[in-house]
C-alpha cells in the first residue's frame, strides 16, 4: 500500500512554485555611467527687449544711439547661480571679438522659489563696435548697411577661461550646455536714433 504523502508532494511543490513566481526577487541593477548633460538655464524669449530680433538703427545719428537689452532666464535649480555673458560680433580667432563684453553671475532667488531670474540689463552702443581705422571708415560701414550681432549666452557651467580654442569664453564645461539668444542690429537710412 502506498502512502498518500508522496502523491501530495508533487501538487504541493507545483503550488509553491506558482506562489513564488508571483513574488519577484530583488535583482541587482546594472550601473551605467552618466552620459547626459546638465540642463542649462533657458532664456525666456517672451521676456526679452527689444522684442524684435532684428533692430534697425540710423546710420547718421547726431548722438551715438544706445539700446538697452533685457532678458530673464528660467532655471529649475533655485539653489545654484548661473552665469550670463554678452558677446558682440563673436569671432573665435579675434581676441576682442572672442572675449565677452560683459558678464555676471546671476544669484539664487532671495525667496528660494522663483524659477525665472532677471539678468542685469546691458546697454549696447552700436557705433562703438563699427569696424574701421578712422571715423570715415566707420561711417562708410554704417552707410553701407553694416550690421552687428549681439548674443546673450547663459550657462550653469562655463569652461574655465579662456576655454577651448574653437570657442573661447563661451564653451560649456564637461557635461554642461549653453543657451543663446541673438539680436541683429542693422544700419538702415531713416531708422531710429533713440530707443525706449
Amino acid at each position: 500500500m502506498t502512502h498518500p504523502l508522496p502523491r501530495l508532494a508533487l501538487p504541493l511543490a507545483a503550488a509553491c512554485a506558482l506562489l513564488l513566481a508571483g513574488c519577484p526577487l530583488p535583482q541587482a541593477l546594472p550601473d551605467y555611467p552618466s552620459t547626459g548633460t546638465i540642463t542649462p538655464p533657458r532664456i525666456r524669449s517672451d521676456l526679452v527687449t527689444p522684442v524684435d530680433t532684428v533692430v534697425e538703427v540710423g546710420p547718421g545719428c547726431a548722438a551715438p544711439p544706445s539700446v538697452t537689452l533685457t532678458a530673464s532666464a528660467a532655471y529649475d535649480d533655485t539653489t545654484k547661480p548661473f552665469e550670463a555673458r554678452w558677446f558682440v560680433d563673436y569671432l573665435p580667432d579675434r581676441p576682442f571679438q572672442a572675449h565677452d563684453q560683459s558678464r555676471e553671475t546671476v544669484p539664487v532667488p532671495l525667496n528660494g522659489l522663483d524659477l525665472v531670474r532677471p539678468i542685469t540689463p546691458w546697454a549696447f552702443q552700436p557705433y562703438l563696435y563699427d569696424p574701421g581705422a578712422d571715423a570715415a571708415a566707420q561711417q562708410a560701414f554704417r552707410d553701407g548697411g553694416g550690421l552687428h550681432v549681439v548674443e546673450l549666452v547663459v550657462s550653469n557651467g562655463f569652461a574655465p577661461d579662456p576655454g577651448p580654442a574653437a570657442r573661447p569664453y563661451r564653451s560649456p564645461d564637461a557635461n554642461f550646455e549653453t543657451q543663446v539668444y541673438r539680436w541683429v542690429f542693422r544700419y538702415v537710412p531713416g531708422a531710429a536714433c533713440t530707443f525706449p
